[in-house]
């Protein structure tokens, strides 16, 4: 599909596919839309699916030089004005759970449901210098040191960050499949510094109780790496008004490609569930 110029100071990139209720997915940091496709279009037989890259990333191009989460979710409304959605269905992973959660706190009239996968609200939940809210020490050492692309390489391909130790020994071929398509469309540099200086700046933990949707925490269990999204998890679920939590076994921050039947169908149940209101 084409780019979009929103008013919000974006030419933004999207896809549609599918009928019925929408959920539209925000990608994790630095992400693309792309990440989705090898997976997660199968639910599109079940549902429409709003897939986009956020401003900075893969072929969304912003006219701003400074980036916020709160920019980001009102690029998502100015989307679905765009579409002519009232209301969706949100999914939102690790950073795009932050996206969604300002979302929902802002604009609650269009939120259907919400899923927070592997996600957090802040600095609640982080031990150590991640209780500051500014761009980690250990990241912009690993970026000096390690260089930009062995950087998001060995994070999603070496540790254990997005696949388990034997998940990526078991099926070396799909770990590697998956760091070629998102690398393609992954942000560059500066947007990438960017971005991540917006997740760690902002905090959404003091509104957690001005959250009406229904939410579903959704993590895995391994998921315990650097700023340790269990323990973030953990909050969202006790603050969240009627918060539901589950616990992926086995899995880290990457279930959605480690273990996609399980995810689609704890995504479709849900949607399904919160269908109609």
């Amino acid at each position: 599909m084409p780019n979009v110029k929103l008013p919000t100071g974006v030419d933004l990139y999207y896809e549609t596919h599918g009928k019925g209720e929408p959920l539209i997915f925000i990608p994790s940091t630095a992400y693309s839309g792309e990440v989705w496709k090898p997976y997660q279009l199968p639910l599109a037989e079940s549902m429409q699916l709003v897939f986009h890259d956020p401003r900075g990333c893969g072929r969304s191009v912003p006219t701003q030089s400074v980036y916020t989460i709160e920019q980001m979710a009102m690029d998502v409304v100015a989307l679905m004005d765009h579409l002519k959605l009232p209301s969706a269905h949100f999914l939102g992973h690790s950073m795009g759970g932050r996206i969604a959660l300002s979302l929902a706190q802002n604009f609650p009239g269009k939120v259907k449901s919400l899923i927070m996968a592997a996600s957090g609200s802040g600095t609640a939940g982080r031990t150590g210098s991640d209780t500051v809210s500014r761009m980690p020490h250990r990241l912009v050492l690993a970026l000096i040191e390690m260089g930009f692309e062995k950087f998001i390489y060995d994070e999603v391909c070496l540790q254990d960050n997005f696949f388990t130790e034997a998940f990526r020994k078991a099926h070396p071929d799909k770990v590697q499949e998956f760091f070629k398509i998102a690398w393609a469309t992954h942000a560059k540099l500066d947007p990438f510094i960017h971005l991540c200086m917006a997740r760690h700046e902002w905090d959404g933990t003091h509104r957690l109780g001005d959250v009406q949707a229904p939410t579903l925490v959704l993590i895995g269990e391994g998921d315990t790496i650097d700023t340790n999204h269990v323990a973030q998890a953990k909050v969202l679920h006790e603050r969240i008004p009627g918060a539901q939590l589950k616990v992926l076994k086995e899995q880290s921050h990457g279930f959605f490609w480690q273990a996609p039947e399980l995810t689609n169908q704890t995504i479709l149940e849900w949607v399904k569930r919160h269908s109609g209101k």
